[in-house]
């Protein structure tokens, strides 16, 4: 999966576009999209772009001939309005819908520049900017710079669909769609209620409001929704198994409602164990059993510890529970996603003030460059001068580049490559069905995969102290461990599963008969 290429003024790295045909020049060429799609093809593997459904950047021509009067052919491709008046007269934002890229609201604050009472709430931002072109307010839900697109002109969703078939016809085998869920507004702009689970200093600001209404209103998401996916069924595409992953920071009730849309074409990204819970068993097997029993049966699962815009899963965990993260999540079934820099259990970076480029303000120390070689100038990133990356390289982490971890036997990198091997060999873990298993320790969680008869287990221990714990119902008597989160292969270990088995802190185990 590769993240935005498209020609952009790059406020917010790629995620406000220009056009969605053409390929920053900064970033190659068209050429270089069609010489990717074909190695890959070439090697039996497929591409997923993103694609940005939700807004465009300000100086994307859709929204420049917008902006320009009430009266143009656009006028309507995004969403605008003359505001209301204030008890003072003064002229107001149409509603209280507040922008996804408040959490800076709350450095404003302690740095002094937000004058407010004790036991305030920190205001989010508003999503809605006064253009002084054409005088009246448009919605950005996300930077002022990504005003959000229509999605109730027809125009708006022929447009979007043709931009989509443009990278099918060249290839592109799968789409992640980002921000899905904002592309459902209720346009009678009602205002949202408060969020009564807000924490105060700790939340995003923009989480004060419920989110009913700006995104995720079932009437108009499900439709938009399923004429998108609609696309892949043209008799063009319908014979490629082209799929879609949803990118969508909802409640398990509505991402179920979604999974169940068209569940042999999309799915929506698993974030409950990236954004939802803690590190802990009880939280994760009530997750990832819940989410098992609910998944549509035509549906692909997916499972991912890291992401763009999250903290990096070294830095959220720790380097071994991080490692126990990994065989946990690749060892399901379905759609495994690693983040780069994941399988070197890369940390967040500092980035000096005057290098930051995310317009949110947070998540350039997620985005540091890949770690290839420690000697190398850039770590191998580039051949660039330092000051030309788009974000410097992260020194610290320097130990953790490739070239170091391919010589240490028990490295991240090596365990990863471990787990790779195990799957590539063992049938069950390709084609094995989820089954979840029983244990006598709250810390410890086990589950199964299960095919033609034949399983693999796998144990986790979510505590940072040893465990000594029962597996309830395995069909396993004696066997072997594979795979170990901390010593990587162990393939001489046999265990007597009708007896405890013994787990170092933070370990995770795979098992075979």
């Amino acid at each position: 999966w590769v993240s935005p290429f498209f020609m952009s003024p790059m406020i917010d790295g790629g995620y406000d576009v220009t056009d969605y045909t053409q390929v920053h020049p900064l970033l190659g060429t068209i050429d270089d999209v069609d010489e990717l799609i074909a190695a890959l093809h070439e090697r039996g593997m497929r591409l997923m772009i993103d694609f940005i459904v939700n807004h465009t950047s300000d100086r994307h021509p859709w929204f420049i001939q917008s902006r320009r009067s009430r009266r143009n052919v656009k006028k309507d491709w995004y969403i605008w309005h003359n505001g209301r008046r204030g008890v003072d007269g003064s002229l107001q934002p149409p509603n209280n819908w507040a922008s996804v890229f408040s959490l800076p609201q709350l450095e404003r604050r302690k740095s002094g520049l937000l004058d407010l009472p004790d036991g305030a709430y920190t205001p989010p931002l508003s999503a809605w900017h006064y253009d002084e072109e054409r005088r009246q307010f448009y919605l950005a839900s996300f930077s002022p710079a990504q005003p959000d697109l229509n999605w109730s002109h027809v125009g708006v969703r022929k447009a979007m669909k043709d931009q989509m078939r443009f990278w099918l016809d060249r290839g592109v085998d799968a789409f992640r769609i980002d921000g899905a869920n904002h592309i459902g507004k209720n346009m009678e702009l009602t205002d949202e209620e408060p969020d009564t689970s807000y924490q105060e200093g700790i939340d995003n600001p923009y989480d004060q409001l419920r989110r009913q209404h700006s995104c995720n209103y079932p009437q108009t998401l499900h439709r938009y929704l399923n004429e998108l996916t609609d696309v892949l069924d043209e008799p063009a595409y319908k014979d490629r198994d082209v799929r879609f992953i949803y990118e969508a920071y909802m409640e398990e009730n509505d991402l179920d409602t979604l999974n169940r849309l068209n569940p042999s074409k999309a799915t929506t990204f698993n974030f409950g164990a990236l954004d939802r819970i803690s590190w802990s068993g009880v939280p994760r097997k009530l997750q990832l059993d819940s989410y098992y029993a609910r998944l549509p049966k035509k549906s692909v699962p997916n499972h991912v510890n890291g992401n763009h815009d999250k903290p990096r899963l070294a830095t959220r965990l720790g380097d071994m529970a991080a490692r126990s993260a990994a065989v946990f999540n690749l060892c399901l079934s379905g759609m495994r996603f690693i983040y780069n820099g994941e399988e070197l259990n890369m940390r967040n970076g500092i980035v000096p003030a005057a290098r930051r480029q995310d317009v949110h303000g947070l998540r350039d120390p997620v985005r540091m460059p890949m770690l290839w070689d420690n000697v190398q100038k850039n770590a191998g990133f580039s051949r660039a001068l330092v000051s030309e990356l788009y974000l410097p390289t992260h020194r610290q982490d320097y130990d953790r580049a490739v070239n170091v971890q391919l010589r240490r036997q028990t490295s991240t990198l090596k365990l990863y490559q471990a787990i790779g091997e195990l799957i590539d060999e063992t049938i069950v873990l390709q084609h094995g069905d989820f089954v979840p298993r029983a244990t006598d320790d709250h810390d410890v969680v086990a589950y199964a995969r299960e095919y033609q008869g034949f399983e693999v287990l796998v144990v986790t221990n979510f505590s940072d102290e040893p465990r000594t714990v029962h597996v309830q119902d395995t069909s396993l008597g004696r066997a072997n461990v594979v795979l170990s989160s901390i010593s990587v292969r162990r393939t001489n270990r046999r265990v007597d599963m009708s007896r405890n088995l013994q787990l170092e802190p933070c370990e995770s185990l795979v098992i075979t008969a």
